[in-house]
């Protein structure tokens, strides 16, 4: 009896430790799908992996350069139907995929996907414009990991703009929130979230992401991240600051035209 309850300790660790990032690899579609041009893109990490992203380019009248980060089950390709669309409307749109996601070499993990994101945020950086700002744009994961990320980049002079998409504030509750669903999980959900990296907590960093403005979407019908989490982020950014309430669940945010627009009147109303 004490064996298999051990037995399934482990197996609750391991999958509560593999619970931030779920690589997925296969792509479905690409950009010319939906008759956009892109460019297949590799930069070196810190370590020498090699990452893989693209950039989609814009159409029509240029508008600015967007570096979006994915969430955690997806990659550039199945995250496409949350980009092609902001390229249409005259962005250039850098997306890369993270360690073990798509083309990208390497094992998923937390520290190194947070060191990978100040390379990328420095590549994209490089290809601005003279005197064109960087907007930052993260989904889910992806929104939690850029609040660390942007707050502590070394090229915060670039950058113009940080959007949290559905985002989280603490790495602990949200591991929490998602055991607590689970009846095979449930009891264990307090310590087992305590197995989850807190050291990159958005909820520490978003205060100091200023004076870069920062827009907090977040939808009450999002059935994995409760919206608490938006709350609480909101409240520890420092000013500029916007909340925007957007109807949606988790994963089809852009699907709803009203909320592509409301994206696209923040970006505008920076210049």
């Amino acid at each position: 009896m004490i064996r298999s309850i051990l037995l399934c300790l482990i197996l609750l660790l391991t999958a509560c430790s593999n619970f931030l990032f779920v690589p997925t690899k296969a792509y479905p579609v690409t950009p010319d799908a939906v008759n956009l041009l892109y460019e297949d893109i590799f930069i070196e990490a810190s370590d020498g992996i090699e990452l893989h992203g693209w950039k989609l380019l814009a159409e029509g009248r240029r508008r600015g350069t967007i570096l979006f980060f994915h969430g955690n089950g997806d990659n550039v390709s199945t995250q496409l139907p949350h980009t092609f669309w902001i390229a249409k409307a005259g962005y250039d749109v850098y997306i890369f995929d993270y360690r073990e996601y798509g083309q990208s070499q390497g094992v998923a993990d937390l520290d190194a996907t947070i060191g990978d994101m100040e390379v990328m945020i420095a590549y994209v950086a490089a290809q601005l414009l003279t005197s064109e700002k960087l907007n930052i744009i993260g989904h889910s994961l992806g929104g939690s990991m850029a609040v660390y990320a942007v707050a502590h980049s070394a090229h915060r002079d670039k950058i113009g703009s940080l959007v949290t998409i559905e985002a989280f504030s603490d790495y602990h509750d949200v591991t929490q929130d998602v055991l607590a669903r689970s009846w095979l999980f449930w009891a264990f959900q307090w310590p087992l979230s305590f197995t989850i990296d807190n050291s990159y907590r958005p909820l520490d960093a978003i205060g100091l992401v200023s004076p870069i403005p920062v827009m907090i979407m977040h939808s009450k019908s999002d059935e994995m991240i409760d919206i608490s989490h938006a709350e609480k982020l909101f409240d520890a950014a420092k000013e500029p600051k916007t909340f925007q309430l957007i109807v949606s669940q988790h994963n089809n945010i852009f699907v709803n035209t009203d909320n592509r627009k409301l994206l696209l009147d923040y970006l505008s109303a920076l210049k």
